[in-house]
C-alpha cells in the first residue's frame, strides 16, 4: 500500500493565526510562499490510497511542519522497508547468546518461590511462616497483602472481614520465600502453613449462572482495563455471578430495530456456538529479576511493556518513576497477559527490598496455567438475517463467557464492526467462577466472536444461494479488505475450487472455505526513538520499546537505514530500557505503527 498521510488537524480556512511579529515567510514546496503562525509549515502533495482499489492512489495537499522529513515513497520504490533482510537479532537467538530475563544472574541473587492456595474458595484463618524463616537458606519471606490482575469489589465494605485476601481460585498466590537456591526455596515454601475456612465454590460457567450457585463476589465487582485489553468498565449490572450486559468497547451495542430487520429478511440463520478457555503458554513464563538498591529499583522483566511495569512498581512502592528502571532486551513470548508488574513483579521487589539483594521469581508452568491469565470461553447465541439480494438486515448477538475471577469475556466486537448492517443488537455477559483470571490474548474476544459470526454468515449465504465471497463483498464496507479478498481469491483459485464437487467417499470431507476478521488501528502517542549519529559516522537507535517476537529491532533498523541511506546492519539498535525514550507496548498490533513514524 502507499504511505497513508495523516489528516491535517487544522481545517481549511481556519489556520493557526499568530501575530505579525510571530509569523514569517515560508517557502512552499511548489515555490510559492505563505505566512505561518506559531509553527512554520510547508504545503506538500502527499500520496494516499490503496493500490488496486477502485479509487487507487491519489494526491492530496497538506500543511506539514518544516522540520518533518519528506513522505516515504510508495512500497515499490522503497529500498529497505518491506524488503527481505536478515532478522536483526536472529543470529543471537539461534546461537543461544541472546539473554532473556530468565537468563539474568546477578551477584548474590536469591531464588524465590510462590506459596499458592490449594483450595478454590476460602477465608485464610492464619499463615505461619516461622518454619520457612528458620530454614538456613531462606533470606526473606513476604505475605501478599493485595492480589493483582483480577476483579475487585466496587464496595470494599461488602468483603468478608479478613486479615488476608480472600482466596477465590486454586493456585492464587498467598506468599513467597526467597532462598539461596531454587531447591531450598521450594523446600522452604512447603514449610509455610496456611489454615483455611473453606467456602462453597463453582468452576462451571453454566452452573455459575444459576440463581442458587455459590457467589464468587459478595457484591458487584469490576476489573480495571489493562494495556493488553482485559478488564473493563465499572458500574455494570450484576446479578449473582452474572455481570452484564457490558457496554460495547467499539461500535454500537444497539442500532436500528432488529425485529423489523428480521421481518424484512428473506433468510434467517440462528445458531449456538461454544468456545473453550485457552491458557497462555509462552516458552518463558511470567517472571522478573528485581534488584532493590538505596538509589533505586532495577527490574529485568519478561514483559510486553517496560513502561507499564515501571509505572506500576513506582505506584506500588511510592517511588518516582526516575527511581525505577525496567530492562527487557529479549523475552520469550507474550500474547497479551504480560502487561504491568503483576503479582510476580510486586512480590520479587518486596523480597529484594527485604533481603537487600537481587531476587529472581519466575512462575512454574503450573502457575502459568493457574494464575497469569487465559482467553475466556464463550457461549454465543447468534441470529442473522438478509434480504433476497444478500444485503444484511439484522444481527442479534448474545454471549456469556467466563474469565474466572476476572472480566472481559465479551465476544461481540466483530458483530458490531465487521459488516454494514442497519439493525444490530448485542449483549455481552461475564460469568464469575472460582478459576484464575482471564487476560488479553491475541485480539481479546475477537477469535471467539469471529468463530461464531463467520460460520453464521457462511450458512446465511448458502441459504440464499449466493457465493459467500460475493455475499461478503455486498456487506463489507472496507475497501482494504475488498482488495485483500480479491488478491486472496486469485491466489487461492477460489472460483475453480468452489465449482469442484466434494466427492470424497469417507465421512471426512475436504473442501474450501473463507472467513475474515477485524482489528483496529491503535496508536500509542507516547512513542519515541532517539537516533544518535556519532563522530565516526556510526548510528545508534534507542527506545524503551520491547520485542515479543515481531522483530521490532529489525523494523527500527530498516526505517533508520531507509532515511539515512544506509544498510540495516549499519544501525545499532538498543531497545527495552526505560532509561531510553518512551516506547509503545508490544500488543494490540500497535507497536510498528506507533514507533516507526
Amino acid at each position: 500500500m502507499a504511505s497513508a498521510a495523516q489528516e491535517d488537524p487544522t481545517p481549511q480556512g481556519n489556520k493557526q493565526q499568530g501575530t505579525k511579529d510571530e509569523s514569517k515567510p515560508v517557502q512552499k514546496s511548489s515555490g510559492e510562499t505563505s505566512t505561518a503562525g506559531k509553527q512554520d509549515t510547508r504545503r506538500e502533495e502527499l500520496l494516499i490510497g490503496i493500490p488496486g482499489s477502485a479509487e487507487g492512489v491519489k494526491k492530496i495537499d497538506r500543511n506539514i511542519p518544516l522540520d518533518e522529513p519528506p513522505q516515504l515513497p510508495p512500497n515499490d520504490q522503497l529500498k529497505i522497508i518491506g524488503k527481505r533482510i536478515p532478522r536483526y537479532d536472529g543470529k543471537y537467538k539461534v546461537s543461544g547468546t541472546a539473554k532473556y530475563a530468565s537468563d539474568v544472574k546477578l551477584p548474590g541473587m536469591l531464588y524465590a518461590v510462590f506459596v499458592n492456595s490449594d483450595v478454590p474458595h476460602a477465608k485464610i484463618v492464619s499463615i505461619d511462616t516461622s518454619a520457612a524463616e528458620r530454614h538456613p537458606a531462606v533470606k526473606a519471606v513476604h505475605v501478599i497483602e493485595h492480589i493483582r490482575g483480577q476483579a475487585e469489589l466496587q464496595d470494599p465494605s461488602k468483603e468478608l472481614p479478613s486479615r488476608y485476601p480472600i482466596v477465590r481460585y486454586a493456585g492464587q498466590p498467598i506468599a513467597a520465600v526467597a532462598a539461596t537456591s531454587l531447591a531450598a526455596a521450594q523446600d522452604a515454601a512447603r514449610l509455610v502453613k496456611v489454615r483455611y475456612e473453606t467456602m462453597p465454590f463453582v468452576i462451571d460457567r453454566e452452573k455459575a449462572r444459576q440463581p442458587d450457585a455459590p457467589v464468587i463476589f459478595p457484591g458487584p465487582a469490576a476489573e480495571k482495563a489493562t494495556g493488553g485489553g482485559g478488564g473493563g468498565p465499572a458500574n455494570v449490572p450484576q446479578q449473582g455471578n452474572v455481570r452484564g450486559p457490558a457496554p460495547p468497547r467499539r461500535g454500537p451495542g444497539t442500532q436500528g430495530d432488529v425485529g423489523q430487520g428480521f421481518a424484512n429478511s428473506a433468510a434467517i440463520v440462528e445458531a449456538e456456538y461454544f468456545t473453550q478457555v485457552q491458557t497462555h503458554s509462552p516458552l518463558e513464563t511470567h517472571g522478573v529479576v528485581a534488584d532493590w538498591k538505596p538509589d533505586g529499583l532495577t527490574v529485568y522483566a519478561s514483559t510486553q511493556s517496560t513502561m507499564s511495569v515501571r509505572d506500576e512498581l513506582a505506584e506500588i512502592f511510592d517511588l518516582p518513576k526516575t527511581k525505577v528502571r525496567v530492562l527487557t532486551e529479549y523475552m520469550g513470548g507474550g500474547f497479551g497477559a504480560k502487561f504491568g508488574a503483576g503479582n510476580v513483579g510486586a512480590m520479587a521487589a518486596h523480597l529484594s527490598k527485604k533481603a537487600g539483594v537481587p531476587v529472581r521469581l519466575f512462575c512454574t508452568r503450573k502457575e502459568e496455567h493457574w494464575a497469569t491469565g487465559n482467553r475466556p470461553d464463550s457461549h454465543q447465541f447468534v441470529k442473522i438475517g438478509a434480504n433476497a439480494e444478500g444485503m444484511l438486515q439484522a444481527i442479534e448477538w448474545k454471549s456469556y463467557g467466563t474469565a474466572g475471577v476476572g472480566t472481559g469475556a465479551g465476544t461481540a466486537g466483530p458483530a458490531q464492526n465487521l459488516y454494514r448492517c442497519p439493525n444490530v443488537h448485542t449483549e455481552e455477559y461475564d460469568v464469575f467462577t472460582n478459576a484464575g483470571p482471564g487476560a488479553a490474548m491475541r485480539a481479546p474476544g475477537h477469535p471467539q466472536g469471529v468463530f461464531g459470526l463467520e460460520q453464521t454468515i457462511d450458512a446465511l449465504a448458502e441459504k440464499l444461494g449466493i457465493d459467500v465471497l460475493e455475499f461478503i463483498d455486498k456487506n463489507d464496507p472496507s475497501e482494504e479488505r475488498r482488495v485483500e479478498r480479491r488478491i486472496g481469491a486469485e491466489k487461492f483459485g477460489w472460483a475453480q475450487k468452489r465449482r469442484k464437487p466434494n466427492s470424497d467417499p469417507g465421512s471426512v470431507k475436504t473442501g474450501v472455505g473463507m472467513a475474515q476478521a477485524v482489528w483496529y488501528r491503535i496508536n500509542n502517542m507516547d512513542s519515541a526513538c532517539e537516533v544518535r549519529i556519532h563522530k565516526d559516522g556510526s548510528v545508534e537507535a534507542l527506545s524503551a520499546v520491547q520485542d515479543i517476537g515481531g522483530g521490532i529491532k529489525t523494523v527500527i533498523a530498516q526505517v533508520v537505514a531507509e532515511e539515512l541511506g544506509l544498510r540495516p546492519r549499519d544501525i545499532t539498535v538498543r531497545i527495552g530500557d526505560t532509561n531510553s525514550p518512551p516506547g509503545p507496548p508490544s500488543g494490540g498490533s500497535m507497536t510498528t505503527g506507533s514507533i516507526t513514524p
